[in-house]
């Protein structure tokens, strides 16, 4: 099992663990798909940045 870190915000980017690598990085690129539309993503702190710079990384989830 992986999850999905946001790194840019400090936070899981999504509410459920994945069965793979695989899954997560998909989810990864649906994810930055969403804020495409507007033009950007707003982080924790205020600031818009593009979505391709949003830091998603998959990390092992303990068990």
């Amino acid at each position: 099992m992986v999850a999905l870190w946001n790194e840019t915000d400090k936070v899981y980017a999504a509410p459920d663990d994945f069965e793979t690598e695989a899954q997560a990085l998909a989810y990864a690129e649906a994810f930055r798909k969403r804020y495409a539309a507007q033009g950007y993503y707003l982080t924790a702190d205020g600031y818009r940045i593009s979505p391709d710079d949003v830091e998603l990384v998959v990390v092992p989830v303990e068990e």
